[in-house]
């Protein structure tokens, strides 16, 4: 197992498919780093989704940079397929990931930065934040509200059908996972889908034979910048169907709730057995230094390249495109960013000495 290294020229926090697609094209250019990962193994965050994910991009638009998803184009991998592919591709490359640790706090130290991790301390002359777009489970505010005895979990505790009794079920919020789970959760329980006012475009998941993700690679659509208002689609939706069969039933954005019930913007009073909060994720960015972060707490960077010289940013929500946080697409993002890293270290070797402070350029 690799140790810690008290300093490395390059750090990468997080081993999730954007440090893994940083770390080969780094790698590939004779740069050495380490990836930092909370996690014990590489994949740990996709293996605790639930059980039955299946990712909207086929596998021809699953793979990261230098290895093909393996299996036919066309299969649409489960999760348990994307962990394997993780691992693999880790070892495939070796990878330098340092699974237990979880970097703390990253702060400023002289030209470069030091990095605090549950393992110790490691000083890098740059850092790449890789730890993704989807980090704190996101609940309503009005979450506390419901009783106690209702069970309810957040779509990262969901796991199948098996953990809730029978019963109602309703399912806040309507994107690709609240509604993927939604569709699974009609084959055992009777479900409410609570929908936004803001209507997803839907998108089917072939068209004219052709996956989605091809006419959009095609078109160039996933290598444009994309408004961060505008909402996401809904690939491959099964739920108008199911609503067609009466398997669910569709209710309006809840905005309350009062105990045993929740409440709906239209008036409706709805009584669960259990709810699934499927309200997304927010981004804690606190142990950052302040000094990369803006007024409202987010990363200063352009196009993932921070206003901190020396940081940079991978996998954040439509950092530069429409897919930047989606694993077929990352690696776009990574040989990008690997890039600008070559080509600073470049500008400061025929500036200043290779180590400033003790640290690695």
């Amino acid at each position: 197992m690799r140790a810690l290294p008290a300093s490395v020229p390059v750090a990468v926090v997080g081993a999730g498919q954007s440090g893994l697609a940083v770390g080969y094209h780094l790698r590939q250019a004779g740069v050495e780093c380490v990836l930092l990962d909370a996690g014990g193994e590489v994949g740990e965050t996709w293996e605790r989704r639930w059980d039955s994910l299946t990712l909207f991009t086929s596998a021809q638009f699953s793979g990261l940079p230098g290895l093909p998803f393996p299996g036919e184009g066309r299969h649409y991998p489960g999760k348990d397929e994307v962990v394997t592919y993780l691992r693999e591709y880790a070892e495939r490359f070796d990878l330098p990931v340092l699974p237990d640790h979880r970097v703390l706090s990253v702060r400023r130290d002289g030209d470069g930065f030091l990095l605090n991790t549950t393992r110790g301390e490691c000083r890098a002359g740059r850092v790449v934040i890789a730890t993704g777009a989807f980090g704190v489970p996101r609940l309503p505010e009005f979450a506390g509200a419901l009783g106690a005895d209702v069970p309810a979990l957040h779509t990262s505790e969901y796991r199948s059908p098996a953990q809730l009794a029978p019963g109602t079920v309703v399912v806040v919020g309507d994107g690709n996972s609240g509604r993927q789970i939604a569709a699974e959760l009609s084959g055992t329980h009777e479900v409410l889908l609570s929908c936004s006012e803001a209507v997803s475009p839907p998108l089917p998941q072939t068209v004219v034979g052709r996956d989605m993700f091809w006419w959009m690679s095609v078109l160039g659509v996933m290598r444009l910048p994309v408004n961060m208002q505008a909402p996401d689609p809904v690939v491959g939706d099964r739920v108008p169907e199911l609503v067609a069969a009466g398997a669910i039933r569709t209710v309006g954005r809840i905005t309350a709730a009062d105990g045993a019930e929740l409440l709906t913007a239209d008036g409706e009073r709805v009584k669960p057995s259990a709810v699934i909060w499927a309200t997304g994720f927010r981004t804690d960015w606190s142990w950052l230094d302040p000094e990369m972060l803006d007024d409202e707490g987010q990363p200063r960077h352009t196009e993932g390249v921070g206003a901190v010289p020396g940081s940079y940013y991978l996998g954040l929500y439509r950092m530069r495109t429409r897919g930047s946080a989606l694993i077929g697409f990352v690696g776009r993002d990574a040989e990008h960013i690997a890039g600008a890293i070559v080509a600073a270290r470049g500008e400061d070797a025929t500036t200043a000495p290779t180590t400033t402070g003790g640290l690695p350029s």
